[in-house]
């Protein structure tokens, strides 16, 4: 199973609505929504709704920490939160470990919830060695997320294989849009995952660091995966702006130069991009000049990097 990890913004969710709509994502695809913004009407209408409705799973955070929640949770967002997951049977109760974490912390959070499915996710746990294997052979617990491989190889090791996930963040961020260039490698976890887990996850082509959105870009970038097909690896191609100086012509034109190099590039190269909604948009937009605003390009970023996932692992790309 891939396990994308998203900070639950109005775009990725809106991608991920479209994917629950166009696949049947249920034990393929599990996105892990980490909220960061305090209302929390998004998150019920395009993510747990959409997702619990579908009968598709998906985990949400149920202690975040970062922008909005950097105070703590507001007992009116948990009350709302809680209440929607306890309508779908699907969606699954997270609880992020940290440094601060306790084992009553983990407790509390078990007993919160007493009949359902769980999951824990890992990052920089103060969790020791022994309590995370008493964790481990918790019959609740779903799912155990290891977040940038920060659990220890013992703490690793105790993880049941048909429970492990292992969360990397495969993406190179740049500084700005104008330096990305060429291709990268991006992951060939997904050929390998099997012998160790349930399944891997990333974040996407946006990278793990949470970025409040800022002003108009000097380049537009199209960042967009592909199955490299003599090794099977997963890799990015960039596709950026010719312009790429903040005074120099429009944001509009910059997409438009951006999103014609990456029509070029899948429409030659189909068995590598395959074939999404988010491609055929791309390719309408070059083809009729039309700028659909930087949060559509994020939000298509998101869907074609899911989807191309969601094929290779079901065996159509």
């Amino acid at each position: 199973m891939y396990f994308p990890y998203f900070h639950a913004r109005r775009s990725e969710l809106y991608a991920l609505r479209a994917l629950c709509n166009d696949y049947q994502l249920a034990d393929v695809v599990v996105p892990i929504l980490e909220p960061v913004n305090s209302n929390p009407s998004d998150l019920i209408r395009a993510g747990i709704d959409v997702f619990g409705l579908a009968g598709a799973g998906a985990v949400v955070i149920a202690n975040p920490y970062q922008h909005e929640f950097s105070n703590g949770v507001d007992a009116d967002w948990a009350e709302a939160v809680s209440a929607k997951i306890e309508e779908h049977p699907s969606i699954i109760p997270g609880y992020l470990c940290s440094q601060t974490t306790t084992r009553a912390d983990v407790t509390r959070f078990l007993a919160e919830h007493p009949r359902r499915a769980v999951a824990l996710l890992y990052w920089n746990a103060r969790l020791t060695q022994a309590e995370v294997q008493v964790l481990a052979a918790h019959n609740r617990v779903r799912f155990h997320i290891n977040l940038h491989e920060r659990m220890s190889a013992a703490q690793r090791a105790a993880l049941p294989p048909n429970k492990a996930v292992d969360i990397r963040d495969d993406f190179i961020a740049q500084p700005k849009n104008a330096d990305y260039r060429g291709t990268e490698f991006f992951t060939d976890r997904h050929l390998t995952f099997r012998d160790v887990a349930i399944g891997f996850g990333d974040y996407s082509v946006v990278g793990s660091a949470f970025v409040p959105g800022g002003g108009q870009p000097s380049a537009v970038a199209i960042h967009a995966t592909y199955k490299a097909r003599r090794t099977g690896e997963i890799w990015v191609e960039h596709f950026v702006s010719d312009d790429t100086e903040r005074n120099v012509g429009t944001v509009g034109g910059k997409y438009q130069q951006a999103a014609e190099k990456l029509v070029a590039a899948a429409t030659a190269r189909p068995r590598e991009f395959g074939n999404d909604r988010a491609l055929q948009e791309y390719a309408a937009d070059a083809a009729e000049e039309h700028y659909p605003g930087l949060g559509k390009n994020k939000e298509r970023q998101i869907y074609h990097h899911t989807a191309l996932m969601y094929q290779i692992l079901t065996g159509a790309l």
